[in-house]
Formats: C-alpha cells, sequence, structure tokens
C-alpha cells in the first residue's frame, strides 16, 4: 500500500465514512471528505477532524460534478442514505445518487487512474428464500415498491462500475455491505439497531413491522472498515462483488427483547404492518474469508453495548427541553404544578425552565432535581409584561451552549411569546404547546392565544391523564425530531 496516499470519502460525515476518515488519517494519508449532509444534518461525526492539516470536508451533492487539482488514489463511494425513512423522502434523489452520482465519481476515478470502491448493498439481493445470500445469486426485487429506488438503484450502480471497468479499465472493487451498524449510527436513523435503542431509552413502544419472525444479522462498522481496506489492497483483477457482513443471526423479535434487557427500559413491544422489506439477510462469507482473509470479530452484543453506552452519554434529542412558564416554584398555579409533576415522571429529561423573578425573595438561579429555573425581571408581578423580551434574551443566551431541539410553554399567555419570538428569528427548535381548555381567556388575548397555537409546532392538552399525557408527549418528539430531520415516521 503506498505511504501519504489522497484518498476521497463520499458520504463521509455518516457513520461508515467517518470510521473511514478516522483510519486513514490516523495512518497519515490525506482525507477529502465529501457530504452533502442531506442524511446527517451536521458535521459532528467529523468534528473532530477538522482542524487536521491532512483533512478536508467539502459540502458537496455527488450527483454535481466535481474535480480536483490533487492528485485522487483511492475513493470510497458511500453517498447515498441508507435508511428506508431517509431514503424514501426523497426516493428520486435517491435513483440519481445511484445513477448521475456513482457516474460523476467513476469519472473522477477514470481521470485520476484511482482504485474505486461502491459501497453497494444487500438490498440488491431482494427477498431470497431461506439461505444464505451468495454473491452468484442473482435475487429478486420489485422495481414497483417504494424501496426500488435503492434496491434497484444500488443494482444499477454496479451495473456501472463494471461498465467503466470494461471500458475504461477503471479499478473497481464492489462491496456488497449487510446490516452494519455503530455508535455513529444516528440514534435517530430509522433503522434496527438503532431506532429499537433510541425508542428503549426514551421509553417509547419498540415497533415492529410484522411479526417479528423476520431475521437479520448485524456487524459493528469497525468489522466493516477493516473488510473495505483489505478489499482495497487486493489485486487489480479483484473486482467483487464481494460480500461483508456477519453471519450471526437473530429475529428482529430476539433483537427487541434484548434491546429491552440491556437498557433496563420499560417500553412495550408492538407490532404494526409489516412492509416489504425482505423476511431474510444472512450472507454467505465464504468469499471474504477465502479472498480477504477477513471476517468480523465483535459479536452482536459488543455492537449493541456500544452503541448503547454512546447514546447515553451523547443524551437523546430531548433530553434537554427549553420551557418558558410565567411563574414557577415557589409562585405555583396549576399549570406550574402540572409542569413539576410532569419532570417527577420524566427523569430522563432536563428541564430548564425560563420564568420570572416575580418576588424579590426569589433568586435568578435554582435547581430542583432534574429541573432548572432560570428567572428573569426585578421581583416584581409586573415581570410578566417584560418577560416575552427578557425572557427571549436569555433563552437565546442558553440555546448557544445547549442547542435545545424543543421548547415547550406552559399556556398560550406571556411565556409563549418567548416561544413565537424565537420561531419569528428563525430558531430552529420544535414549539410544543401545553394547552388547557379550563384557561379562561377572552378578547385580544384569546386572538393572540388561537395565533400562538397556529404558530406552535404541537399542542398538547395537559388536561390529559398524567400517564397518557406523558405518552403524547414522547411521541410528540418523536414525530416533531423526524420532522426538524426531514425524515419520514416510518417506512412506506
Amino acid at each position: 500500500m503506498p505511504k501519504d496516499m489522497t484518498i476521497l470519502i463520499t458520504g463521509g460525515a455518516g457513520a461508515l465514512g467517518s470510521y473511514l476518515v478516522r483510519k486513514y488519517l490516523a495512518e497519515g494519508h490525506r482525507v477529502i471528505c465529501l457530504d452533502n449532509l442531506m442524511k446527517t444534518r451536521n458535521t459532528e461525526n467529523i468534528d473532530a477532524f477538522m482542524h487536521d492539516k491532512n483533512f478536508t470536508f467539502i459540502k458537496h451533492d455527488i450527483n454535481d460534478k466535481i474535480d480536483f487539482s490533487e492528485k485522487i488514489d483511492w475513493i470510497f463511494n458511500a453517498a447515498c442514505p441508507v435508511s428506508c425513512i431517509s431514503l424514501q423522502i426523497d426516493p428520486i434523489h435517491t435513483v440519481q445518487s445511484c445513477t448521475t452520482g456513482v457516474i460523476n465519481m467513476l469519472e473522477l476515478a477514470r481521470k485520476h487512474n484511482a482504485k474505486f470502491l461502491q459501497c453497494s448493498s444487500a438490498d440488491i439481493y431482494g427477498e431470497m428464500g431461506d439461505h444464505p445470500f451468495k454473491e452468484t445469486d442473482r435475487g429478486s426485487t420489485n422495481t414497483l415498491s417504494p424501496r426500488a429506488c435503492y434496491e434497484e438503484g444500488k443494482r444499477i450502480a454496479e451495473t456501472l462500475c463494471m461498465d467503466f471497468h470494461r471500458k475504461y479499465g477503471v479499478e473497481i472493487k464492489i462491496a456488497r455491505i449487510f446490516n452494519t451498524a455503530g455508535p455513529h449510527t444516528q440514534m435517530t436513523d430509522g433503522r434496527i439497531p438503532s431506532i429499537f435503542i433510541y425508542n428503549a431509552l426514551a421509553q417509547r413502544p419498540l415497533r415492529i413491522y410484522g411479526d417479528g419472525t423476520q431475521t437479520r444479522c448485524f456487524q459493528h462498522v469497525e468489522d466493516l472498515v477493516e473488510g473495505m481496506d483489505k478489499f482495497m489492497k487486493t489485486s487489480a483483477d479483484v473486482t467483487g462483488p464481494i460480500n461483508i457482513g456477519n453471519t450471526q443471526e437473530i429475529t428482529v423479535l430476539e433483537l427487541a427483547k434484548k434491546i429491552v434487557e440491556k437498557t433496563r427500559s420499560k417500553s412495550e413491544i408492538i407490532f404494526d404492518r409489516a412492509d416489504d422489506a425482505p423476511k431474510l439477510r444472512k450472507p454467505d462469507t465464504s468469499l471474504a474469508k477465502s479472498v480477504l482473509n477477513w471476517e468480523p470479530k465483535k459479536s452482536l452484543d459488543e455492537l449493541l453495548d456500544d452503541m448503547i453506552a454512546h447514546y447515553r452519554s451523547k443524551g437523546l434529542p430531548e433530553s434537554t427541553v427549553l420551557v418558558f412558564a410565567v411563574t414557577y416554584y415557589p409562585n405555583n398555579g396549576p399549570a406550574e404544578n402540572a409542569l413539576m409533576a410532569l419532570a417527577r415522571q420524566m427523569p430522563e429529561t432536563e428541564f430548564h425552565v425560563v420564568t420570572t423573578r416575580f418576588s424579590r425573595d426569589n433568586r435568578a438561579f435554582d435547581h430542583y432535581d432534574n429541573v432548572t429555573v432560570y428567572r428573569v425581571g426585578f421581583g416584581s408581578p409586573f415581570d410578566r409584561f417584560l418577560l416575552p423580551i427578557l425572557g427571549a434574551i436569555k433563552a437565546r443566551s442558553l440555546n448557544r451552549k445547549y442547542h435545545y431541539r424543543f421548547m415547550w410553554s406552559i399556556m398560550a399567555s406571556y411565556g409563549a411569546l418567548i416561544g413565537l419570538f424565537l420561531k419569528l428569528l428563525g430558531n430552529k427548535a420544535s414549539f410544543i404547546l401545553m394547552h388547557d381548555d379550563s384557561e379562561k381567556i377572552s378578547g385580544w388575548r384569546k386572538k393572540l392565544a388561537n395565533y400562538i397555537e397556529k404558530r406552535s409546532d404541537s399542542v398538547v392538552d395537559k388536561a390529559l391523564e398524567t400517564d397518557i399525557f406523558i405518552h403524547k408527549i414522547r411521541e410528540t418528539y418523536h414525530e416533531l425530531t423526524a420532522k426538524q430531520e426531514g425524515k419520514l415516521l416510518r417506512p412506506l
């Protein structure tokens, strides 16, 4: 393997790409990362490398042509959404990434005489029946299904690779990747096991599409990266395809139960209508063993333990929320009492409450268990009239530190105006209004309350029984997180 190579990694901000970035930077190579951030929405997975002199990040969609003045030696093409809730949100873009995008990257490989690895997928096999998928199997996919944008896209991408190899002599490697996960997999990714861990930690139901007897084999991303690296180091005549995956099989129901146990969650397991995913997806990895001298080292338990530990340390999107209330302890009304009771029932959430000082006896800052209180104003009942302005200033200051995904208002009152102002100023957090029909208001206050309700992202009735209310809040978090990230709630 040459020293000091320049390696281009498309989709480099994702769960797989970021591990490739880390590996090759650690080996002293120059790494260029391309990613349109459509799936990750941020550069969190690669932020640690941004100041490395050997690393360059370029926000770019591979569907648009690009070239480099420096010589590119290797290209890993991992630029395509994988989860159905991501790839089905814009299926035409998914197809383009597998056609136009792959052509653009292959043309780049051709120009630079670069070695090219295509991250293909087990999905190209479709529904195969009860036996391990072998590279010589042709598979059976439905060209009309919602998954076809990905399944057929990955198929034509393999065809394009072979055509560039045959026509232009591009050195290509086709890696058929089976179910892979790791700590950098977004917990909101939508695939198992990440979605099961996400919901288990959030005490939401684990939803299984079908009866749970379908099986999967999961590999740790570190094992995959090792396999891909060995593949790239093979001779030019080894084009693949080669399956890279784990053969340790588990049913989806067994996986759900294992995750509930490992997270010590109170989540229930529920069943929904089946999607059109294959029932089985077990690889035959004999070719990887013989050609690459590779097989996975990490067990399913190690994979799950790594993911759970990382997700716990990172925190759920709703782990810290911003709340606006006209008053709070010790000047509680019914709505504030309801919030205190709610906080006791949701110890996994940190509530940051922006409220009025109201009385000079109240401190500007207080902390009660999982509730932190920030009081603004001069210690007078008239502070409520200043709350929309002073509260908004305080909220913006806190947001620079905590980057809230969710903000609440207790009733459509002065506190709700903070949320309204922040939304109008472009804040991306979802605004949830805790509503109660017993709130007696009229005239201009009623009109303002109606306007605030229309501008909020969700309205939750606090008059619901506590358990039902908490369940509704948790489901609302899930729905709004999907909306923030441009994802579907479930596969089509």
